[in-house]
Formats: structure tokens, sequence, C-alpha cells
């Protein structure tokens, strides 16, 4: 992972984390940049993060003797575990708008069967104590069980978890096994991805200043993604006031909270979405780019007029960045043909990861062995081509150039960069590769703000090389 390099990179991140006050122009030396997180709301991040690929029969198969699973427990060693200890509770609210915290997740002497959490921040436990729990899971406890009701009650206290032996996870729905056991000491160390993911953005969002920001987040409805919030403030406000964005953060951190994580990983679509959004209008897409009918244009998305102060896009030269967050490969994420075909038409040809770091299944990549036809190529696998395009092509046109107080000339373009939270993702680090942008793996909280701050931290220096005058 990068670190930072210099006291002149932290001193400008400052600008954007500190709440500094003041013209932002001046305090800079560029204009406030754009920020738009794009949210990974799969069913996926109510796991783990040691369940790898939503893999839940290898995560069961991997645990023996009751409690000795080699992620979790490499995962204890190196955060430095203690029975004893009982660890805060992972999202404690950043005290603005209505976020107080959620002093359920996880009650501390209280036991959760596997994935009962879903994506609740008030889970019940399905247990008040280890002995109920192990005496509700172990046969004939009593008898002839009575080693295994022993093994449970010692594994639940000194490693806060426990399987039963002979239980086999499921990859399907029903996802919940009450036969593997949590203690909510346990998860209040070692929590959900979800858990961590709202815990950390929240944070994040309450100490952003003197940037715009946006968030859009997967749907299980057309058009496959919400625009949860468009950028905020308007140009005029954050040109002449690095606080302004104080007056929204609430609601973002609001808006964090409400999330679901009930969808499939739309990885490729949603990033088309928000691309959409960030071009000067539906021409971009439709003839410049040639994808015609084959594109929706989502009313949600459209950008409003470039004579409007709450335009995605505020000034021809500010810099403008995706930050993807997400837990792994995509699912239900195709593309109609004639999008494909014109992605690599614009982009001069197919984006695939390195052989040496191939992207999907080794029987199921998103390069097909046919080198000559695309037809084989893995239709799941087009985030990497979304990618490039949106940060190689110009998505604001005008003619005239000047619309208003927008120069559109020149080539705007969006950095895309991504941080996978759980294990290592080619796709994703591919697609920061062709995006220009920064790629990080994270697996706690500690490494998932660190990861943004640094995005963060690049974003405010590449900021600084345009200046308009309020």
């Amino acid at each position: 992972m990068p670190v930072w390099s210099s006291f002149a990179a932290r001193l400008c991140l400052g600008l954007v984390l500190s709440g500094a006050a003041g013209n932002a122009s001046a305090q800079t030396g560029g204009t406030p940049p754009n920020i738009h997180f794009l949210m990974d709301t799969s069913g996926s991040m109510r796991e783990l993060p040691q369940v790898v690929g939503s893999d839940h029969a290898e995560f069961f198969n991997s645990t023996v003797s009751g409690c000795f699973n080699p992620k979790l427990d490499e995962f204890q060693l190196s955060h430095g575990w203690n029975p004893d200890t009982a660890y805060a509770v992972p999202d404690q609210g950043t005290q603005l708008g209505s976020d107080m915290g959620f002093p359920n997740l996880f009650q501390d002497t209280k036991y959760y069967g596997y994935m009962y959490w879903a994506d609740l921040n008030n889970p019940s436990p399905q247990w008040n104590s280890a002995a109920a729990a192990c005496q509700g899971q172990v046969p004939d406890w009593t008898g002839t069980g009575a080693t295994e009701y022993s093994r449970c009650l010692s594994c639940l206290d000194l490693k806060g978890y426990y399987k039963l032996p002979g239980t086999v996870g499921r990859n399907t729905p029903p996802l919940t096994n009450p036969n593997f056991i949590f203690r909510g000491r346990f998860l209040n160390f070692n929590p959900p991805k979800y858990v961590t993911v709202n815990a950390v953005l929240k944070k994040v969002v309450s100490q952003l200043s003197g940037l715009r920001a946006g968030m859009s987040y997967f749907s299980n409805s057309t058009p496959s993604t919400v625009l949860g919030r468009g950028q905020n403030p308007a140009c005029s406000q954050i040109l002449n006031d690095a606080s302004s964005f104080d007056n929204n953060r609430a609601s973002y951190i609001n808006a964090i909270n409400g999330l679901t994580f009930t969808t499939s990983s739309t990885l490729a679509r949603s990033l088309l979405n928000v691309g959409y959004y960030f071009t000067s209008g539906d021409d971009v897409y439709r003839d410049t780019f040639g994808f015609g009918t084959n594109y929706s244009y989502p009313t949600s998305f459209k950008n409003s007029p470039l004579t409007y102060q709450s335009r995605s896009w505020c000034w021809g030269c500010q810099h403008s960045a995706v930050i993807v967050i997400a837990d792994g490969d995509p699912s239900a994420d195709t593309l109609a043909s004639g999008i494909v075909s014109q992605l690599r038409t614009v982009n001069g040809g197919p984006v695939y990861c390195p052989d040496s770091e191939p992207c999907g299944a080794y029987n199921a990549r998103d390069k097909g062995v046919d080198p000559v036809s695309y037809a084989d190529d893995n239709a799941q696998y087009y985030l990497d081509d979304v990618a490039k395009l949106l940060a190689t092509q110009d998505l604001q046109q005008s003619s005239p150039a000047v619309v208003g107080d927008f120069d559109t000339s020149g080539r705007q373009s969006l950095r895309i960069h991504t941080v996978g939270y759980g294990a290592p993702n080619n796709l994703l680090k591919n697609t920061a590769q062709v995006g220009g942008g920064l790629y990080f793996t994270a697996s706690d909280a500690s490494a998932l703000e660190a990861s943004l701050t640094e995005i963060l931290n690049d974003v405010q220096v590449r900021s600084t090389t345009c200046a308009i005058q309020p």
C-alpha cells in the first residue's frame, strides 16, 4: 500500500479533511475538486471480510476442530485479538445529523448465528449466553456430546467463534446457519463488511472540506444504480467558501446509514451511469461514443444544464474523480452488445487484465480463448473497459465552447480510483490502472480509512493545477 511520502502532500490533504474555511481557490492554489463515491451495496457486503468470492462452503470447510480457521486465526494474530478485551462497537456514529451510532453492533456478551445479522444496524442475537448457544447446537450435550459441548464453550471463550463439526456452508440462499456461532465481542473485533464500510465512509465524509462530493450505489431496479447525492455544494458556493460542504454533510451521512445491502454487484453498469452524470449532455454518449439507443439515459443521472450552478462539472480544468468501493467481482453486470462494441471502438480495442493477474475464475476469464473474436469473452468483466473510456475521453463538450462561466474547451475526463474491501481483486486493480487512479486492498477499518485518505490526498494534489478567480 502506498504511504505518504512528503510533508507537502500531508499539508495539502489537510485542506480536504480538516474543515478549513475561507476561499478554496486561494487556499489550495487551484479549484475545489470533485469526488464521487460509488458504493457496493451487494449482498456479499453482509459477509465477514475473510469470506472470499462469496464462497461460504470453503469458509465452513476450512474451519476445523470447532475453532481453527486459517483466515480468522491470521486476522486475530495480526490484529492482536484478546479474548478478555471488550471491544468497542465498530460504528459509534459521527454525532452529525441523526447519526448517534449503533450500540448493538454488536452486543459484547451475546451470541449470533452465521449471517443472521443480515445488513442490520440493530441485529438480534440468537443466544444470550455461550451455554445456551452450545446447548442448543451440540447434540446430547450432557451425554455423548459432552466433550464437544466443552469444546464449544472453550472456543467461544478463547476464539470468539465455534463451528459444529460436520456443518457445511451454502453458497446459495439461505446463507444463515445456527451451527456457526460468533460472540458479539468477536464481531466487534472483526465485523461484517457493510458495518466497517459504512462507519469508515461516514467518518471520511464528516471530515471533508474544500471540495464537492456526490454518492451513488447499486440498485436491484433499473438502471441498476441510484444517484444518492449529486455533486454538492453548488459551483459558486464552493468556489467562494471552502466550508460550504458543511451544509450537506449530515444528509450524506444519513444517506449512508440508510443503505441496504441486497443487490447484485453491478460495477460496470453503475460506473457507466456515473459517467453519464458527468457528461455535458446526452449527445456525448449517444453520438460521440456511438451508444445510440443501446443506453437508457436514465433521468436520475442526467446532468443539470451547463448554465446551472448545480451542474456535475464546474470548470473545464476541475479535477474530478470517482472512488469505487467494492468487495469483489461483479455479478449480473452484463452490458448491451451495442455498448460493448462501441466501448471497444472508442477505446481502440478490448481492455483485459494482464495474463499475470487475470480477472475471473480460471474457466471464466475476462478474455476468451479466441484472439480474433470477442464473442467468448466473459460478459461480466467490462468495468475496466468503462473506466478507460471515462478516463481518456472528453465528457464535457459544447459548441460554442464557452457556456456562461463554464469553458468546456480541452478534455474533461474522470480519474477512477478503486478500493477492494476484503480480498485483493484483479479487476478492481486493472480498473484503477486503466482509469489513471490508485488501487488499494483493505481488510479492516484502519486500512480502509488510510486507503480513502490516500486517494483524497491524490485528488487534492492534482486539483492545484487550475486556478479560477471568484
